[in-house]
């Protein structure tokens, strides 16, 4: 009888502790797994944290780049959680051979030995004549457009309205920086910034942006990761993405070419500002987002409802037209990857000039800034060679069209998309 009871409990206690190892959720971080199980639910950055609890994945880049001016916070944070060292068998066994190993290795080293040397020449460092400069610019944007806008004449009413365009449309590129924590370098003030701008001039939700956005940022271009892949069912940038075939042929996917600027961009902005942002932001409960949020809708009874919406979707089309032509055009992927080899496998830049780092907001610097996203976007064309030395010494792409080319390789990607679905 004790025989059996003793077996029976031995065998409880097998089923429990195999039933902790499938429950628990563990990070790597500089060689060593952390404990985020019930960190994960408090993680301010959403889901992202989970991707990297998953087999191949190592968070020691991503928790570096995204938390750079905020690293003793984290430190700390991290301090608190249970860890333990990685074993010489589970780093050989995550899924990756020797040889990536091996490459990751000298990779991650001539990666942070660029970084530590861009750091110490204050690359990180923003700039206050710079801040001041872009605040101001959006300032006479919002000043003249209100101005007009609301005058008799016809042409001072457009002219008006294209100025709100270009404030959410430039604002955006500010809200971008200050997302990344690297237009002041305060975390507290970008934050304030990011709420402010984004909820009074765009009408939508910092958090939930910041949120979707850094998952794209760790892993663009990876099926189920990248929230920019999650389009449909107006748009479909990579047959990939498409499980439906039914979906693949509807009118929207085989017009996607056409329907893209003057139609998509103002069923999405409509779909975040009246849906998506506002009832995330009540779930999450950012009042400060909800407050801002509400002031947006000011402008509308300010303006009139005609140029609110011209407004906004001129706005739209300055903003994901520009946004898709770093990225969508390019291979997607399922599988783990390094963090410098995403910023450049599925990242490209546009030639850099003044009137295109003006108008794109120095995210022409899409490979520099996705391996750099604390670093100020200002900067970017000051670091840009030795990041290309970076991926020629690694055998990796360092892809540069001119801007003209790019627009045509997404709409071109647009049109092979839907024909490939259209015959599949």
């Amino acid at each position: 009888m004790a025989r059996n009871q003793t077996t029976h409990t031995s065998a409880i206690a097998d089923v429990l502790k195999f039933d902790d190892i499938k429950t628990k959720k563990e990070i790597l971080y500089e060689g060593d797994f952390y404990d985020v199980t019930e960190w994960i639910k408090r993680h301010p950055g959403g889901k992202i944290i989970e991707f990297y609890t998953e087999s191949g994945e190592d968070a020691t880049m991503a928790i570096q780049q995204f938390h750079q001016r905020a690293s003793k916070k984290v430190m700390g944070i991290m301090e608190s959680l249970k860890k333990r060292p990685a074993t010489s068998h589970e780093l050989q066994n995550m899924g990756l051979d020797m040889e990536t190993i091996n490459r990751h290795k000298s990779l991650t080293t001539d990666f942070q030995t660029l970084f530590e040397e861009l750091k110490n020449e204050g690359m990180l460092e923003p700039s206050l004549p710079h801040v001041t400069h872009r605040l101001l610019e959006l300032f006479f944007y919002a000043t003249l457009g209100f101005y007009l806008v609301i005058q008799e004449s016809m042409l001072l009413k457009a002219v008006g309205t294209l100025s709100l365009a270009l404030l959410q449309g430039r604002g955006g590129w500010v809200v971008h920086e200050a997302g990344h924590r690297s237009l002041t370098g305060l975390p507290k003030i970008d934050s304030f910034i990011q709420a402010a701008l984004y909820g009074f001039v765009g009408g939508l939700a910092g958090k939930w942006w910041s949120s979707q956005h850094n998952r794209h940022h760790a892993m663009p271009q990876r099926i189920k990761r990248d929230v920019d892949l999650d389009t449909l069912p107006f748009l479909a940038f990579n047959t990939k993405i498409v499980k439906n075939p039914k979906l693949g042929r509807s009118f929207f996917i085989q017009n996607q070419a056409k329907l893209f600027i003057p139609l998509d961009t103002i069923l999405v902005i409509l779909y975040w500002k009246l849906y998506l942002h506002p009832r995330n932001a009540i779930k999450r409960r950012s009042y400060d987002d909800l407050f801002f949020m509400s002031l947006h809708y000011v402008i509308a009874y300010y303006i009139g409802f005609v140029p609110f919406v011209a407004t906004m979707w001129l706005g739209a089309i300055y903003s994901f037209g520009n946004f898709t032509l770093s990225h969508t055009h390019l291979p997607v992927t399922t599988q783990p990857m390094h963090w410098v080899e995403y910023g450049l496998l599925h990242t490209m830049n546009i030639e850099p000039s003044l009137w295109c780092n003006w108008w794109m907001g120095y995210l022409n610097f899409q490979i520099e800034h996705h391996i750099f996203p604390t670093i100020p976007q200002f900067r970017h064309p000051l670091i840009a060679d030795r990041v290309k030395k970076l991926a020629e010494k690694h055998g990796l792409p360092y892809r540069c069209e001119s801007y003209t080319k790019a627009v045509f390789m997404a709409f071109k990607n647009l049109e092979h998309v839907a024909e490939d679905l259209r015959h599949g």
